[in-house]
């Protein structure tokens, strides 16, 4: 299996990611503790049906590493199918686990190394750190145990939404589900700056600017929002605690002048919870 890994962070400006997966509520700002087990969440898309699952909560690092790999494979990529030739390629069709409709598909892989996946996702690379390629470990295998379901009218998909093989040279092999290689191969996608992400300074704004992204035509105008909505969209789930609602009031406020700082236009109105704000996309200058 060949293809580029000498690219770098910075070669890495946007990524073409999936709609619908780009607009499921699959990340969230990191917390304290433990993770939460048991994710799961539904969606619809132009008329599809869709489920993820994974065994845990997934975070805003997680979403920072499969948005580099998406970013690459759109500047470097090699095709994969059940016809994969080779034990690599065979492995990470297999890993993908199809299912169904599935079976038929086909995915792309990028080639890479864990420092140049870190350089683009915007995490630390630490002189090499241990701490540093351990965590990216965790985080792509997180990734792959993470289900997607579609359905709709009698057709029935399912893959996870990657799979990676590493190398005896260092490489890594990461294989990107049939959603994503349609939506780099000209398909239905949203373009996601990481030029953008990679400057933003907290969490919830690298949160709300990916869904932000995906809800917004470059150059356009959103609709008015609450920012309990937001707030609700960034955690994934509503709080009954009114301090709590207030502390992500404020840090949604926050998220919103660091995305402004990155060319969008914020207007904003009223206070408390009847709080709203409206996002300007800034134009695509290629």
């Amino acid at each position: 299996m060949s293809s580029r890994i000498d690219l770098r962070g910075s070669d890495v400006s946007f990524a073409l990611h999936d709609p619908a997966t780009a607009l499921a509520a699959l990340f969230r700002p990191v917390s304290k503790g433990q993770r939460p087990k048991g994710l799961e969440v539904h969606t619809e898309f132009d008329g599809l049906k869709l489920m993820f699952t994974c065994w845990e909560w997934l975070d805003t690092r997680d979403q920072s590493v499969l948005l580099a790999a998406v970013g690459m494979a759109g500047i470097d990529n090699v095709s994969l199918s059940a016809a994969a030739p080779g034990e690599i390629g065979q492995q990470l069709w297999a890993d993908l686990e199809p299912t169904k409709d599935a079976l038929k598909g086909k995915a792309v892989v990028v080639t890479t190394t864990y420092y140049a996946l870190l350089q683009a996702a915007g995490l630390p690379t630490r002189g090499g750190e241990k701490g540093d390629y351990e965590r990216i470990k965790d985080i792509l295998y997180r990734l792959s145990q993470l289900g997607c379901r579609v359905k709709k009218d009698g057709y029935d998909w399912s893959m996870r939404m990657l799979s990676y093989a590493s190398s005896p040279d260092g490489t890594i092999h990461i294989a990107l589900n049939e959603r994503i290689s349609q939506a780099l191969g000209g398909g239905q996608n949203v373009r996601i700056s990481l030029d953008e992400r990679r400057q933003l300074k907290t969490e919830p704004a690298q949160v709300m600017h990916a869904w932000l992204t995906a809800i917004t035509r470059p150059g356009a105008k959103g609709l008015w929002m609450g920012v309990d909505a937001i707030s609700a969209r960034v955690w994934g789930v509503d709080t009954k605690s009114e301090s709590t609602q207030r502390t992500r009031r404020q840090k949604i406020v926050e998220a919103m002048a660091d995305i402004e700082s990155q060319g969008w236009k914020v207007e904003q109105k009223g206070r408390g919870a009847r709080h709203q704000a409206r996002f300007a996309r800034p134009k695509i200058i290629d």
